[in-house]
């Protein structure tokens, strides 16, 4: 029995120091561990008259933020985790921003 308890503690524990490192790296709660990610990271505002013109645009300004802050392997969007846009079109223009946690 006493060996029982140990083990329970032991991983309670080891779970604690697990998602402590998650929430010290910036990254949401149940987040994979073990992957090289930096904290949440928004573009500045892209604007066009199409909507798909304005992601893209939001995008590059993405990667380009990502590559300067944390360098040439945290650029791509494509590797970024919880990846999304905020759009709203005042006007005639849409205006969009990207979001995303930049990885590896």
């Amino acid at each position: 029995m006493y060996s029982r308890v140990l083990t329970l503690s032991t991983i309670a524990a080891g779970l604690f120091v697990l998602n402590a490192g998650s929430a010290s790296a910036g990254l949401p709660t149940g987040f994979v561990n073990g992957l090289d990610c930096k904290g949440f990271h928004h573009s500045p505002t892209a604007k066009a008259k199409k909507q798909s013109k304005a992601k893209q645009r939001a995008r590059g300004k993405w990667e380009s933020l990502a590559r300067k802050n944390y360098g040439w392997s945290y650029r791509k969007w494509n590797k970024g985790k919880f990846k999304h846009y905020d759009c709203s079109k005042p006007g005639g223009w849409w205006h969009c921003k990207a979001a995303a946690y930049p990885c590896k």
